[in-house]
């Protein structure tokens, strides 16, 4: 028997066939435990605590990722136990994402809605008019036919004779989504939904006044299945019922924003009807239970790009029940919906002058272009940004050490939440790497130096400074916060790998956005306005970007965040038909650089991969 704990509630269970116990935890318990390299072994994020039972010896992959007081009290990775008999795990509190997803988008938005509520008083029935309820509302409205969804003609009768045959009608185009007893035209709300690959973030919109009231969000589910896109898809084709699980996951994670929304707002779920749901192409994928493998390897080819409308209670949605999902289109399958609103969002698609979008999350996408046209790509940088691959590297959560700064002959940092340090996360990675870059702990081939090395420096380093350099695994590493003052028992630092983990991400970023910039023949001093989108756009510091060649220095001072940009995207489709169809419109009028057959990616990587000196 498996006994698994957190925060005082306890699932148990038989493991069964499971392959270990991260997956058992993962599937059968209601728990999430989170594991970034998809349950290889390579990032020690799967951490329990085991009390007590019948655990295989440590091994020499947990040795080497968790610290000797780690092992002392118990902790383990689940990804490499397999439990002999009865065992009984403890899991640390789970952590909750925050971050600019789940800021309220207030900004002003054309209100064209093609979603609208309308009253009609229907003439009752009698002998010498036998016409249905269905058709007699039909008559009224002028139209020969519209088909209503089973769930609303089940309710119909009712609801048309529930106030004297008064009836609101809600309507999308041609389409009857919803029969109401009474005048409801006050109530007609719909959600936009950007399914990030960490972060998932809900917006709740009153799409009859246009004013945007709330938003949720949340880590992605799905995070216990891999922190990058490759592991999910890696997911889906081990298990047999891998997709099912990831869709179910998100769904479930989905609807519980909507419940939370509603409930908090005091509306009623049926009168919320229609949900727009952006995402980065796999993340469409899994939700709509689309298998995504053919995603992962050549020639990249998605199910679809193209944009969908699905009937709400098909996804299990708790939303009116003639509700509608509506699915936006996305470009390739490594640039996805997420990219199309964002670019919605910021206006490139009718801008004269050249612009650059770049949204480096989990995923890394680039847009340039204007009105004229537009060129896009995805350098596969990985999910270090996020935090992920990097040893003492977490989200955008409660605790993560955000901002790094020398003060005199010390560092001084800041945390999200002003909560105990927990960990580093992209923001805070970047800094302290800028300053490891600017005293030379760090050089240009991105080795880091010693503490006798640095020592002998020109100008060596503050003794403050100094004193941070560790050895960690045999390699130089940089102590941010020690054991004593983390949160967590283990100390936050920098080590070597890191630094080589943000190095090839950094160059593939760069690499890409020379690429785009030579394929459309212009100069980077072309480029009047670089859009920074995404969760780690939005707190990265520009000079520390700059400062290790994550963003063109050439552009420094016309660097503009925009925040959650694929979120403002499809809350501007909710609000205006005309944005929706623009949307169609940036689908088709993108080219797509496949990078990986680019050999302008191929030389300008290499050139990339230096650190400014």
């Amino acid at each position: 028997m498996i006994h698994v704990s957190r925060n005082g509630h306890t699932h148990f269970g038989e493991f069964g066939e499971c392959r270990n116990l991260l997956e058992y935890i993962n599937t059968v318990t209601p728990f999430n435990l989170p594991a970034p390299c998809g349950g290889k072994g390579r990032c020690g994020k799967c951490r329990v605590i085991v009390t007590d039972g019948d655990a295989p010896p440590v091994s020499g992959e947990e040795r080497r990722l968790l610290s000797a007081k780690d092992l002392d009290r118990g902790v383990r990775l689940a990804c490499m136990i397999l439990p002999r008999g009865d065992l009984t795990v403890v899991l640390e509190e789970e952590k909750t994402g925050v971050g600019n997803k789940s800021f309220l988008i207030t900004d002003a938005m054309e209100h064209q809605p093609s979603l609208r509520k309308e009253t009609l008083i229907l003439p009752e029935p009698h002998l010498h008019d036998q016409a249905s309820d269905h058709s007699r509302i039909l008559r009224e409205i002028g139209l020969d036919s519209s088909a209503l969804p089973l769930p609303v003609l089940r309710e119909l009768a009712e609801a048309v004779r529930g106030n004297g045959f008064l009836v609101t009608l809600c309507r999308s185009g041609g389409e009857i989504l919803a029969v109401e007893t009474g005048d409801t035209r006050d109530k007609l709300y719909g959600i936009a939904v950007d399914i990030g690959t960490t972060t998932v973030a809900a917006y709740l919109t009153d799409i009859a006044s246009g004013k945007n009231i709330d938003v949720v969000s949340g880590l992605n589910a799905q995070e216990a299945f891999g922190a990058d896109v490759i592991s999910r898809i890696n997911y889906t084709m081990t298990h047999p019922s891998g997709l099912r699980l990831l869709s179910e996951r998100i769904l479930d994670q989905i609807d519980m924003m909507i419940l939370t929304l509603a409930t908090r707002n005091e509306i009623e779920p049926s009168h919320i009807y229609t949900v727009v749901l952006t995402g980065n192409t796999t993340m469409l994928h899994l939700a709509l239970g689309l298998p995504p493998e053919n995603i992962a390897s050549s020639p990249f080819i998605s199910v679809t790009t193209e944009s969908h409308t699905i009937p709400a209670r098909e996804l299990g949605l708790s939303i009116a029940p003639g509700g509608q999902v509506n699915v936006l289109p996305s470009i390739s399958g490594y640039v996805g919906a997420d990219i199309v609103a964002a670019v919605l969002a910021g206006g490139i698609a009718e801008s004269d002058p050249l612009c650059l979008l770049i949204d480096i999350g989990t995923n890394g996408e680039i847009v340039l272009g204007n009105r004229e046209r537009l060129i896009a790509c995805s350098p596969a940088a990985g999910p270090a940004f996020e935090g992920a691959h990097v040893k003492s590297g977490v989200g955008g959560i409660a605790g993560a050490v955000n901002m790094v700064t020398e003060s005199g002959n010390s560092l001084s940092f800041t945390t999200i939440a002003e909560a105990p340090p927990l960990g580093i996360c992209g923001s805070g990675i970047v800094d302290l790497l800028a300053l490891l870059l600017r005293s030379g702990i760090v050089d240009e081939t991105g080795r880091m130096l010693s503490r006798d090395e640095a020592a002998r420096l020109p100008g060596p380093p503050s003794a403050g400074i100094l004193d941070r350099l560790i050895e960690s695994d045999g390699e130089p590493a940089f102590l941010l916060v020690p054991e004593a003052e983390s949160s967590v028992g283990s100390p936050i630092m920098l080590s070597q790998k890191d630094v080589r983990e943000i190095q090839l991400a950094k160059a593939a970023i760069a690499a890409g956005i020379d690429t785009l910039v030579l394929r459309l023949g212009v100069r980077m001093e072309d480029i009047t306005t670089l859009y920074l989108a995404g969760g780690f756009g939005s707190y990265i510091h520009k000079a520390s970007a700059v400062g290790i060649g994550l963003l063109p220095g050439e552009l420094h001072d016309r660097i503009r965040v925009i925040g959650n940009a694929a979120g403002k995207g499809a809350l501007m489709t909710l609000l205006s038909h005309r944005r929706q169809g623009q949307c169609e419109s940036i689908r088709r009028m993108t080219e797509y650089i496949e990078l990986s057959s680019s050999p302008e990616f191929q030389e300008a990587y290499i050139d990339r991969m230096m650190f400014p000196q």
